[in-house]
């Protein structure tokens, strides 16, 4: 069984009064996931993220708060099962939006919403993405406090 590497990126946004993005992707499994999608040719890890972002929650003008750095995980199929001939290398980012920005979800994204930091960990869809959170939750809670 041949793998495939991939290169993606993504990011956990920040909303308002403490909450946190989440998409839904069109067609999968109802899990709901931290915004990310492939590294394009020679485009850079942050450019990717703030695309991949913009694409799937409408998102613009992100702040940069951290740089979250990355994780490994095997794909995931439409109906949630992983996907084991392909292991993405994972880079994330911290970012802050707008105050009040409203989500606008692209075609390949379901439903995006904003989720409160004390549900988040309850609401992530893929355990890899979930056991990678805690690994940096509380440089995410410091970010939320430091407004």
């Amino acid at each position: 069984m041949a793998q495939h590497n991939a290169r993606c990126a993504g990011g956990i946004v920040l909303g308002d009064s403490g909450t946190v993005v989440l998409v839904q992707r069109t067609g999968g499994d109802g899990a709901w996931l931290f915004p990310k999608g492939h590294i394009d040719e020679g485009e850079d890890d942050e450019a990717a993220a703030r695309r991949e972002i913009e694409e799937e929650t409408g998102l613009t003008n992100l702040e940069l708060i951290d740089d979250l750095g990355t994780y490994t995980r095997h794909g995931i199929h439409k109906d949630g099962t992983p996907n084991l001939e392909n292991v993405k290398e994972i880079h994330m980012f911290l970012f802050a939006a707008e105050p009040h920005s409203s989500l606008n979800p692209s075609h390949e994204i379901e439903e995006a919403q904003w989720v409160s930091l004390s549900r988040l960990i309850h609401e992530i869809g893929n355990a890899k993405d979930k056991a990678w959170f805690t690994t940096v939750f509380e440089r995410v809670r410091h970010a939320i406090q430091r407004d």
